[in-house]
């Protein structure tokens, strides 16, 4: 079990247009949650993630993707936020996918 006293390495999150993502990355692991497309706020299952990749949304925001064997949980980033998250999501994760499009 993680310990609830460390502190995450990179903590990031987003209200937009009345959604709200989240994406904690620590050392040995990340913590994410988000209510885009979603009816109510709902962690991603990291456990079940098979890969994740950083994709455009809007002008404003990114998508960042985690995909399991049963669907893609979408958190949203602030654009400006992109590159940090994507340095220390292959840091934890390795590699992400090839573009969806």
């Amino acid at each position: 079990m993680p310990d609830p006293s460390v502190s995450p390495t990179l903590d990031l999150q987003l209200t937009w247009r009345g959604t709200f993502g989240r994406v904690r990355v620590f050392h040995d692991r990340v913590v994410a949650e988000t209510s885009y497309e979603r009816d109510a706020l709902v962690p991603v299952p990291m456990d079940t993630v098979r890969g994740w990749r950083i994709e455009p949304c809007d002008f404003d925001a990114v998508c960042l993707e985690f995909v399991t064997p049963d669907e893609t949980y979408r958190v949203l980033l602030d654009t400006t936020d992109e590159r940090v998250a994507g340095l220390a999501l292959r840091r934890v994760l390795g590699q992400p996918l090839p573009p969806a499009s």
